[in-house]
């Protein structure tokens, strides 16, 4: 007899799967996330972007913080977004950015 597969054991295994790729990559992902750490306008984007924050705010935010201006802001978040660090969440037409633990 074959057991069924639920939602939650395919989530299970992702889980596994993705706890052995960081295990296997460690030393790639310490060395990108160091990397990201070392930059003041990567640091505050991460620090900021808790998903409560719309884009256009999150990029307002971190420029006054940083002294950076909004376009440099603004591609840091394209920047990190496209290395898998945060992730747009689309809520009522508008962008709102929270991290992905890919680097925790």
């Amino acid at each position: 007899m074959s057991k069924e597969i639920t939602l939650k054991d395919v989530v299970d295994r992702l889980d596994q799967l993705i706890v052995l790729l960081k295990l296997a990559n460690r030393d790639i992902i310490r060395k990108i996330k160091e990397g990201i750490m070392k930059d003041p306008v990567s640091r505050k984007i991460l620090e900021l972007a808790d998903g409560t924050r719309e884009y256009t705010v999150l990029a307002e935010e971190v420029s006054k913080a940083t002294g950076k201006s909004v376009r440099t802001v603004k591609a840091r978040i394209s920047d990190l977004s496209e290395k898998g660090v945060i992730r747009g969440v689309r809520k009522k037409g508008k962008v709102y950015y929270q991290p992905t633990g890919l680097y925790d």
